[in-house]
């Protein structure tokens, strides 16, 4: 069976666009400087990254929120383009959450978890779980999203050079040819119009 990636949503969020925050920022925490649209944001937009992972790679993968100060009683759980996203309930850690599907999803060959929380990382380490940073997967996230772009690259320039129009692709005396047929199918289209 294929391998699973679950990854815990908001910490990758938090230690990944950390790196990326203005340095004009006096704060360390940046959940200090977000806002919730900003969240939203940066949710669908890890949610975006992650398909296309999954896409390429073909592993199984399930993101995991934490929604422990929400006032969710039940957890709750979405399919967004192909990822299995989870909200914790309300008092429940996204971690787990994610040591929950660590032992309850033994037909994958390979699992990793990613995390940045060393306890987490200590906590499912087992036999064919293995540990990812955020550092260590965004940049293979990062990787894959420019592999991807150089054939979207590619594959453009392969359509532009099969949608050639014609005047591209035959010499001058073979488009004065066909442009003097032309011309003649148009003077004998209007001659049969005006017999008409």
């Amino acid at each position: 069976m294929k391998d699973l990636y679950i990854v815990d949503g908001y910490n990758f969020i938090f230690n990944y666009y950390k790196a990326k925050k203005p340095k004009n920022f006096r704060t360390k925490k940046i959940s200090n400087y977000i806002t919730n649209d900003d969240l939203n944001y940066l949710r669908e937009k890890l949610v975006r990254d992650l398909t296309q992972y999954k896409n390429y790679t073909g592993c199984s993968l399930i993101v995991v929120f934490d929604a422990k100060k929400s006032a969710n009683l039940e957890q709750n759980k979405q399919k967004i383009d192909s990822i299995e996203v989870i909200y914790s309930k309300s008092g429940q850690t996204a971690d787990s959450v994610v040591e929950k599907l660590v032992y309850g999803n033994e037909k994958f060959e390979r699992i990793f978890v990613v995390t940045s929380d060393y306890m987490q990382q200590k906590v499912v380490f087992r036999q064919n779980v293995y540990r990812k940073s955020i550092r260590e997967f965004s940049i293979e996230l990062d990787v894959l999203k420019k592999k991807i772009r150089e054939k979207l690259k590619i594959y453009k320039q392969d359509v532009k050079k099969s949608f050639y129009l014609i005047e591209k692709r035959v010499d001058k005396k073979t488009r004065d040819r066909l442009e003097a047929v032309r011309k003649m199918k148009a003077q004998h289209g209007k001659y049969e119009q005006e017999r008409n």
